[in-house]
C-alpha cells in the first residue's frame, strides 16, 4: 500500500475501500508487529468501517457527496406513492424487465466507468428502476449528486478527485437532458471521469430524447428503454407482490393497468391530469386550472426550473376559458394557488413548490404533449417571449432553443442562442448546426463551420452527415475522412466498413472463363445453372478464414475481458473493427461473435453455404469475405496450397456471388455510417422506414427464424457455454 493512502486514513480523508482490503491491513499490522493473530479486534473494526461508510463524507461546496448505501430514494427525485398509515411513501419495489440489462452494464462499468442512460416516459419508473440498480450492484461506491445544473462543474470536479483518490465514483444526473447544454456535460468532461473510473447514471424523458439532436454524449451512454406500459411479466410479479403483501395503491394501479403503467398511477399522474382537465368549470378550479396551464407551457417553452408564482399570477388570465373571464366565476387568487399546490394522498401536487417558486408535475407535460403534439401553434407567443425575457442563463437558453426545435420554431431558438453564439461560444455553434438542419441546411453549413474553425472536432462529423443527407456523398466522405485523421472515432470506425477487395486476382488463381451456353436448351441451361453459388474453393478459403478470425478474437478476447476496445490504445482484433455501438459489450456478448465465425466455418465442414441465422453471423460473413478476399490477393501461395485437390471453377473469388446468395441484405453495414448514429434504435425514422431489425448489440445473436435458429446447449469453442435459458447480453 502507497503511504499516502495509509496517511490518508489515519487523517480521515478517505476510508479504506472495503472490508476485506481493511482486514488485510490488520492482518499486516499484527505480522509486522510480531502480535498475535487476532490482536486488533475484528468485529469491532467491521463495525467501525461500516459506520465509517455510512457517514457523508464532506464534499466542496453545494455538492452532495455520500454512499450508495446511504442514498435516499425520495431524495434523488424518485416519485412519491400515497403514503399509508405507517408513513410508508414509497411501495417495494417490483422489478422490471430492464432491470438484468442495466444492472449487468453498472456491474461492467464498476471498475473502468462508463455512461447508463434510462429512457422512458415521465412516472414510467426509470429513477427508481437506477436507484434499485446502483444501490444492488454499486453499495460501495460513493455518490455524487448535483443539486442543480449551474452545480455541474462542481460535481465532476468532486467526481473525478474522490476517484483518483482510489474510491470509486457515481454520478447522479436525473433528467439528463439539463445537463447536456452549453455550460453543461462536455467530452472533455467524460473523459476526465473515465480516466478517473466513474460511473455516470442519468436519466431522460423520452420526448427529449426524441427531440434531442444526435448529442454526441448521448451517443456515448449505453441506453436502456423503461416502458411507460408494463409487460406481462411485470404485472404478474407485481401481483405475486400483492399476494404477499396486501398493499391498496399496488391494487389500484393493477386494476388501471390496462390504460396506464403501474409506476404512473402509484404516482397518481392519471388522477391529476384527470383533475386538471376537468377543473375549468363554474363551481371549479378555472384560476387555480390557468396557474397550472401557464406553469405547463413555460416549461414546455424551456423554462424547466421553478417559477415565482408572480409571474404565473402576470400570465395566467389568458387560459381563463372563455371570452368573458368573469363569467364562468373563477375563484381568489390565493384559493386557486392552494388549490393546485396542496398535495392530492400527500404524493404529489399539480404545481410543485421548490425553492421558491414553484413547477409543474412532470407527468403534466408528456400527457399534454401525448394529447396535442408538439406544433408551431401549441405555446403561446406571448410566453415564448417571457421564456426568452427570463431565462438569461445558459442552461436555459439552451433548453429553450432545444423546445423551440422540437416545435418548429427555429426563429425563437435563433433569439435564444444568439447571445451565446455573439460570445463565441464552440458548443452553440455546433448545436446551432444540428438545430438548423432541418429548416435551413444553408444556415446549417454556416454554424458548422465556424464551430470547425474554432477547433471542435466532432463537427467535422456533423457536417459530413449534413452533405450526406443531402446526397452528396463525395463531399460527405471528405468531411469524414478529415473528421477521421482529427481522431473522432465513429469516423474512424467507418474506414473500417468490411467490403470486397477490388484488386486483380493472381493469375495462378484466375478463375477459369465460364462454359459458353449458347445454344444449350432450357434443360440443359438449368443444369449448367444449378452450380450457381460460391464455388468448393471459395467455400474452402471462407472456412478457414472464418476459423482464424475466431481464433485471432478468441485469443484477444482472453485478454482484453470486460474491458472497452477503441482503435487507439484499447485495440483488440475483431472486436474493435466492429461498429462502434459494440465497443463497450461484456466477454459474455464477445463469446457468442466468437461462436459466430465457429457456427459458419462448421456450416461449410459440413457442407452447407454459411448462411447467418442472426446478425452476429451477418456481421462474421462481411468481415470474413473482406478478409478472404484480400487472402487470395495477397498470399496466393498459401490460397493454392489450401484448395490443392479441388476443381477450378469459374464462381472462384466471386465474392459479389457470395454476399448476393448468402444474405438476405446489407442492413448491418449501416452501423459503420457516421450519419447512421441511432439508427439501431426502434424509435429512428430510417429504422422504421425500410423495417430494420436486430441491430441493437443485444440483439445480434437473437435468430431471425425459429424454425432455422441454431441448437441453443451447442456450447462455445472457447470459454464457457452461457446457462441455459441466458441469452447473450446476460438477461
Amino acid at each position: 500500500m502507497s503511504t499516502s493512502a495509509i496517511s490518508a486514513w489515519r487523517n480521515g480523508e478517505r476510508i479504506p475501500s472495503s472490508w476485506s482490503v481493511l482486514d488485510s491491513f490488520l492482518g499486516a499490522l499484527e505480522q509486522a508487529a510480531s502480535l498475535p493473530r487476532g490482536r486488533f479486534d475484528r468485529h469491532r473494526w467491521e463495525q467501525l468501517h461500516r459506520r465509517a461508510g455510512s457517514e457523508p463524507v464532506a464534499p466542496d461546496g453545494r455538492v452532495a457527496v455520500f454512499p450508495v448505501r446511504a442514498a435516499d430514494p425520495l431524495e434523488l427525485k424518485v416519485h412519491r406513492a400515497r403514503t399509508l398509515e405507517d408513513g410508508n411513501a414509497l411501495p417495494d419495489y417490483i422489478p422490471r424487465d430492464v432491470d438484468p440489462r442495466v444492472r449487468q452494464a453498472l456491474s461492467r462499468m464498476a471498475d473502468d466507468g462508463g455512461v447508463v442512460l434510462l429512457v422512458g416516459p415521465s412516472t414510467a419508473g426509470k429513477t427508481r428502476c437506477a436507484f434499485e440498480a446502483m444501490t444492488a450492484v454499486l453499495p460501495d461506491h460513493l455518490l455524487v449528486v448535483p443539486p442543480h445544473v449551474t452545480d455541474l462543474p462542481d460535481a465532476v470536479t468532486e467526481a473525478v478527485r474522490v476517484g483518483r483518490s482510489g474510491k470509486p465514483c457515481v454520478l447522479w444526473l436525473n433528467d439528463m437532458e439539463q445537463y447536456l447544454g452549453p455550460e453543461g456535460l462536455t467530452l472533455t468532461d467524460l473523459r476526465a471521469l473515465r480516466r478517473a473510473r466513474t460511473v455516470v447514471l442519468g436519466t431522460m424523458r423520452s420526448r427529449i430524447r426524441a427531440d434531442l439532436p444526435s448529442h454526441e454524449l448521448v451517443r456515448l451512454a449505453e441506453e436502456f428503454e423503461v416502458e411507460r406500459l408494463w409487460s406481462r411479466q411485470e404485472l404478474d410479479r407485481a401481483r405475486q407482490q400483492l399476494r404477499s403483501r396486501r398493499d391498496g395503491r399496488l391494487r389500484l394501479a393493477l386494476d388501471q393497468a390496462a390504460d396506464f403503467g403501474i409506476a404512473e398511477t402509484l404516482a397518481t399522474g392519471p388522477q391529476l391530469w384527470r383533475e386538471l382537465r376537468s377543473a375549468s368549470v363554474v363551481n371549479g378550479n378555472p384560476r387555480g386550472a390557468a396557474l397550472v396551464w401557464a406553469a405547463i407551457d413555460l416549461a414546455l417553452a424551456g423554462l424547466t426550473d421553478p417559477q415565482a408564482p408572480d409571474l404565473l399570477r402576470e400570465l395566467h388570465e389568458r387560459y381563463l376559458p372563455g371570452r368573458n373571464k368573469q363569467l364562468i366565476g373563477p375563484e381568489p387568487f390565493e384559493r386557486a394557488l392552494a388549490w393546485a399546490t396542496s398535495a392530492r394522498d400527500a404524493v404529489t401536487r399539480l404545481l410543485i413548490p421548490e425553492g421558491d417558486g414553484l413547477r409543474p408535475f412532470d407527468y403534466l407535460l408528456d400527457a399534454h404533449l401525448r394529447e396535442h403534439g408538439p406544433s408551431p401553434e401549441l405555446i403561446p407567443e406571448e410566453i415564448w417571449r417571457v421564456a426568452l425575457d427570463r431565462g438569461t442563463q445558459r442552461h436555459q437558453r439552451f433548453a429553450i432553443a432545444l423546445a423551440a426545435h422540437a416545435n418548429d420554431r427555429m426563429d425563437i431558438g435563433m433569439d435564444a442562442l444568439r447571445p451565446l453564439a455573439e460570445a463565441e461560444d464552440v458548443d452553440t455553434f455546433r448545436t446551432l448546426g444540428l438545430l438548423f438542419e432541418r429548416s435551413d441546411a444553408q444556415e446549417a453549413v454556416h454554424w458548422l463551420k465556424r464551430a470547425i474553425d474554432a477547433g471542435d472536432v466532432l463537427s467535422l462529423r456533423l457536417m459530413g452527415n449534413l452533405h450526406f443527407r443531402n446526397r452528396d456523398r463525395q463531399t460527405a466522405s471528405t468531411w469524414y475522412r478529415r473528421a477521421a485523421k482529427a481522431g473522432d472515432e465513429v469516423s474512424r470506425s467507418y474506414y473500417n466498413h468490411p467490403g470486397v477487395d477490388r484488386r486483380p486476382v493472381p493469375e495462378e488463381l484466375a478463375p477459369p472463363e465460364p462454359p459458353e451456353k449458347e445454344g444449350l436448351d432450357e434443360e440443359e441451361w438449368d443444369e449448367e445453372d444449378s452450380e450457381y453459388g460460391p464455388s468448393p474453393r471459395t467455400l474452402r478459403v471462407l472456412e478457414s478464414t472464418f476459423d482464424l478470425l475466431a481464433d485471432m478474437a478468441a485469443d484477444n478476447l482472453a485478454e482484453i475481458g470486460e474491458r472497452p476496445v477503441d482503435l487507439g490504445d484499447n485495440y483488440a482484433f475483431v472486436f474493435s473493427d466492429l461498429p462502434v455501438l459494440t465497443w463497450r459489450q461484456n466477454a459474455q456478448w464477445r463469446r457468442h461473435m466468437v461462436r459466430c465465425f465457429d457456427d459458419l466455418a462448421g456450416d461449410i465442414r459440413t457442407g452447407e453455404w454459411p448462411l447467418p441465422r442472426c446478425t452476429g453471423e451477418e456481421m462474421a460473413l462481411h468481415i470474413a469475405i473482406d478478409h478472404a478476399s484480400s487472402t487470395v490477393v495477397d498470399d496466393p501461395e498459401h490460397v493454392t496450397a489450401l484448395v490443392e485437390g479441388l476443381p477450378p471453377h469459374h464462381y472462384d473469388w466471386d465474392w459479389n456471388l457470395c454476399l448476393g446468395v448468402l444474405l438476405e441484405d446489407t442492413d448491418v453495414l449501416f452501423l459503420f455510417e457516421p450519419w447512421s448514429q441511432g439508427i439501431e434504435d426502434a424509435d429512428h425514422h430510417v429504422h422504421q422506414l425500410m423495417g430494420l431489425a436486430n441491430l441493437e448489440a443485444a440483439d445480434w445473436f437473437e435468430p431471425f427464424y425459429d424454425d432455422s435458429a441454431r441448437d441453443p446447449a451447442r456450447g462455445f469453442r472457447h470459454g464457457a457455454p452461457v446457462p441455459p435459458g441466458k441469452p447473450a447480453d446476460g438477461r
